[in-house]
């Protein structure tokens, strides 16, 4: 396993698959810290995976200008909770000013955000029928790096576990985006 700051120098270096590494390796523990600091305004106004992403956004671009420096025994988890402390009070001030208030917002549909509750069993069977439909078009193999990466397995052991390079996963990504694209926009 690669340290952070392997990872931040192979990331400048144009290595997207570090960047994933580090997306994967804590993007989780950033989704459970804005849920325990978020007050209920924030929570209400937005998701703790929209926040999550915000403050990886903000992370890689601070990595692409070189504004981050980790030393070799260093992890980048300090970093990452200040900005996101920082981007939950911000956030949370912005949710409180007197024409953002959460409660005149209305949702688009009715009930829960299923990013945030999980799926209904109408959505379940809806995602699997779809999920069929992408995976129709690829081998048994490519059928299995997908399932993998739908199951959120790192890239690298989807490597080791199929027998195949890392570039390969990411090449059966993107046609399997390329895909999933198409048939939502048959739909």
């Amino acid at each position: 396993m690669m340290l952070d700051d392997q990872l931040i120098r192979a990331y400048r270096s144009g290595d997207e698959g570090a960047a994933t590494e580090l997306f994967e390796r804590y993007y989780q523990r950033l989704v459970e810290l804005i849920r325990r600091q978020s007050g209920w305004r924030l929570k209400q106004a937005e998701g703790s995976m929209d926040v999550a992403q915000s403050v990886l956004r903000t992370f890689f671009d601070q990595v692409r200008n070189d504004r981050v420096a980790v030393g070799p025994d260093e992890n980048l988890w300090p970093l990452l909770a200040t900005i996101t402390l920082n981007k939950v009070r911000n956030r949370g001030k912005f949710w409180q000013r007197a024409r953002r208030d959460p409660s005149r917002v209305q949702p688009l549909e009715g009930g829960p955000d299923p990013l945030e509750t999980g799926p209904s069993p109408d959505d379940a069977a809806a995602l699997a029928d779809l999920v069929e439909r992408l995976l129709a078009p690829f081998s048994e193999r490519r059928r299995r790096i997908i399932e993998l990466i739908l199951t959120g397995q790192p890239v690298n052991q989807i490597a080791a576990e199929v027998g195949i390079s890392e570039r390969t996963v990411f090449n059966t990504r993107q046609a399997a985006a390329k895909i999933l694209e198409q048939v939502l926009l048959s739909q």
